[in-house]
């Protein structure tokens, strides 16, 4: 069976976390893109601590695909340094991982 990832991701707009999903699905590196609502994100950043509303942004994908998701992420992200982590899913149904597979560019 497919090892699959999600990865997660947070943007400071909506319109960002659109763009981002729109640009993996066309380019075939994930088979789905979930959008949450806004939160209230609160870090450290360059010796700060920040706050900012921002949208959270899940995709799914094949584990062997996450470089080459979190390349194409980090060239369209506005941030600096984006948060880019994915998360190796234990336990998926098997037509979902097919499905995903069967999705994503080979």
């Amino acid at each position: 069976m497919t090892s699959i990832v999600e990865i997660h991701v947070t943007c400071p707009t909506l319109e960002v976390a659109r763009e981002l999903s729109h640009a993996l699905l066309d380019g075939r590196l994930v088979a789905c893109c979930n959008i949450g609502k806004e939160v209230d994100s609160r870090y450290l950043w360059q010796g700060k601590k920040e706050r900012h509303d921002e949208w959270p942004l899940t995709v799914k994908t094949r584990a062997d695909l996450f470089d080459a998701c979190a390349k194409a992420i980090r060239a369209q992200h506005p941030y600096e340094t984006p948060a880019i982590v994915g998360f190796a899913v234990e336990h998926v149904d098997a037509a979902t991982a097919e499905w995903i597979a069967e999705v994503t560019k080979a």
